[in-house]
């Protein structure tokens, strides 16, 4: 799906990013994160768990940028924002509580649980 679409779908304030991976011959972005499922509308306290591990994966990446002052380590995701977007690909900007920022513009991302 579009990172837009993405986003929507997934309020990733809260989540923890605990490593990145770039592809660069597959043009593919692996975030490993514990996602802050509570946030979601779809939570339902009685029988989820608040936080779950996966991966969130960008695809048709074209752009990828960080200014990463430390390796990643559960660092909070404060903000994911949508800085541009054009017919084949969007770009996102995330930052972290770990003074780290990650710029990525990709065709494609989803969601994959453990």
């Amino acid at each position: 799906m579009r990172i837009s679409d993405f986003l929507k779908r997934y309020n990733l304030h809260g989540s923890l990013i605990n490593n990145v991976e770039y592809d660069s011959i597959t043009k593919r972005v692996f975030l490993e994160t514990e996602l802050c499922k509570w946030q979601k509308s779809d939570y339902d306290e009685s029988k989820d768990p608040e936080m779950i591990d996966g991966f969130i994966v960008f695809e048709d990446v074209t752009c990828f940028e960080t200014d990463c002052v430390k390796d990643f380590d559960a660092d909070e995701i404060l903000e994911v924002v949508l800085i541009s977007k054009n017919q084949s690909s969007e770009r996102a900007k995330i930052v972290t509580d770990g003074v780290n920022i990650i710029i990525i513009e990709a065709g494609n991302v989803d969601w994959y649980p453990l």
